[in-house]
């Protein structure tokens, strides 16, 4: 009785806290054996988890989707710790266990048999040709639908995977491939991943493919698996991946994982960055040559959101801010300065528009939803404070302070305080006004900018509306004769003026035009 009155009340507990890391316990390994068929919708899974109970004054649980009304979920039909069998309570989509013989280390194998249909993970339906797939699709906390888990991206651990599925089936997954066997009409592939990385990135692929090698980059084999029916249109997008690899192998360090697979599939986000497994939405690679800015993004996703890993949801942008500036790097070496301002000035209106409608800062505490934080606030915005700090300390400092953020924090979890203090080192300089009111405050700069010319003279007058920012503002006077007049106004005032004279008379003004600031321009 005072059993089942504990666990009700850890229950509630848990059950309020939907996105909240499971603290007390430290996964080192799972090892998922999958099996799936034709015939239904159901899967069966041997799942073996070796973990740390790290604080002993909370129960050990995991997260594990149950069975729902609708009779979708998992249901747990036995279950063993360290070769003893276990008693556990499975309710409210948590998985609670009992440790019969506690061991003086608190480290524990555990073994559990379930079974049902996914609600959501792993998404079995077909693709736009009619071909059944099962593809995972975990993020940002969709694992738990289809394997038991610690479903928070702090938890990072390596993986196994055995699955077992109908021979004309092609299995990907994390890490590399140790084996495929083949018996009557089923087929079984083991793949294992040594690198620990976060359950939002830990997926399989089940599906008709086609694969072929793309390229070798430092040793890492780049492999594409296509839909046969589009797989000289996949490729040819797909070929683009191992020059994209070697750019930011170059730019930021070390490619991480074992391999690098690049496979079109039904995942619901135009791409989905699994640690070297990498799924495209099957519509976006159709040949055109129109995939590489979104290639580029989920292959810097490798290093920024899958090696160095955000502590929290809310520092979302150390991943997507990151992959959008990365890729906007990457766009300005291969398509060159103009094409990587166009850009910039793309994200600017996007998270001009976003503003208007949720007025939050970067940094966001406030969300309701994970899947709100797919926004331009994490995205655009986040890429424009990378652009922003790269002015601030000047372009080689920045490329130094990319690299050695990613140095320390690979294979780990940072938060903005830990990149902001890496920075700082790096520089030497105290910027903590710069990111309190680049990623801690709500919106931008909006400038009400009154620019007189009378012949040679130029009254500038700067005026902030809501917040005041400090920044550089920078422009061009473009003059009758002589060369471009180039000038910096410091602003952190509400109303900053300057009176410009010139040699000859003033044709116009240019205002930020390198591209170089976030502000919205008012009446």
């Amino acid at each position: 009785m005072y059993l089942k009155i504990f666990f009700g009340f850890v229950l509630f507990l848990f059950a309020n806290q939907l996105y909240a890391q499971i603290n007390q316990i430290d996964v080192k390994h799972y090892k998922i054996e999958l099996s799936v068929n034709d015939v239904d919708d159901t899967i069966k899974v041997l799942e073996n988890i070796s973990f740390s109970h790290i604080n002993t004054q909370k129960p050990i649980v995991f997260n594990l989707k149950s069975r729902n009304k609708k009779g979708k979920g998992m249901q747990v039909s036995s279950l063993i710790v360290s070769g003893y069998a276990s008693s556990f309570i499975h309710k409210n989509d948590s998985l609670y266990v009992t440790i019969e013989q506690p061991s003086k280390d608190h480290y524990y194998e555990l073994s559990v048999n379930f079974k049902g249909v996914p609600e959501d993970g792993l998404v079995i339906g077909k693709n736009k040709f009619g071909a059944r797939t099962f593809f995972g699709d975990n993020w940002p906390n969709r694992a738990q639908n289809w394997f038991a888990c610690n479903d928070h991206l702090s938890d990072k651990s390596s993986i196994e995977y055995i699955v077992n599925a109908p021979q004309k089936y092609t299995v990907v997954a994390n890490g590399g491939l140790i084996s495929v066997q083949k018996k009557k009409k089923r087929k079984t592939f083991h793949y294992a991943s040594t690198v620990p990385i976060p359950t939002k990135v830990m997926v399989v692929g089940i599906a008709e493919l086609n694969q072929s090698v793309s390229g070798t980059i430092n040793g890492t084999t780049v492999k594409s698996f296509t839909y046969p029916e589009s797989e000289k249109e996949a490729n040819k997008d797909l070929s683009m991946a191992p020059s994209i690899l070697d750019f930011f192998s170059k730019y930021i360090g070390p490619y991480a994982f074992e391999k690098l697979d690049n496979v079109q599939s039904t995942t619901r986000f135009g791409g989905m960055e699994n640690a070297g497994c990498i799924f495209y939405d099957e519509n976006a690679l159709d040949g055109s040559g129109n995939a590489e800015d979104l290639i580029a993004h989920e292959i810097a996703h490798q290093w920024f959101g899958n090696s160095a890993t955000e502590k929290d949801w809310s520092h979302l942008w150390l991943s997507e801010g990151f992959a959008t500036y990365l890729t906007n790097i990457y766009i300005e070496q291969n398509k060159g300065k103009q094409a990587f301002k166009e850009q910039l000035k793309k994200d600017r209106k996007r998270i001009v528009s976003f503003e208007k409608r949720y007025r939050h800062p970067i940094v966001d505490q406030s969300y309701k939803n994970l899947m709100d934080l797919l926004n331009p606030n994490s995205y655009q915005k986040g890429g424009w404070v990378l652009h922003m700090l790269r002015g601030e300390i000047g372009e080689e400092l920045f490329h130094e302070a990319i690299r050695a953020y990613y140095q320390k924090y690979q294979l780990s979890n940072a938060d903005s305080k830990d990149f902001q203090n890496v920075v700082e080192e790096i520089s030497g300089t105290d910027l903590d006004w710069f990111f309190k009111q680049w990623l801690h405050t709500a919106g931008h700069p909006k400038l009400k900018i009154d620019a007189n010319v009378e012949n040679r003279k130029l009254a500038l007058h700067v005026h902030q509306k809501e917040n005041i920012f400090t920044f550089p503002f920078k422009i061009e006077i473009h003059c009758t004769e002589g060369p471009t007049i180039k000038r910096t106004l410091h602003v952190s005032q509400a109303s900053t003026q300057k009176d410009i004279i010139t040699s000859y008379p003033i044709k116009f003004v240019v205002f930020d035009p390198e591209v170089e600031l976030l502000f919205e321009r008012v009446k």
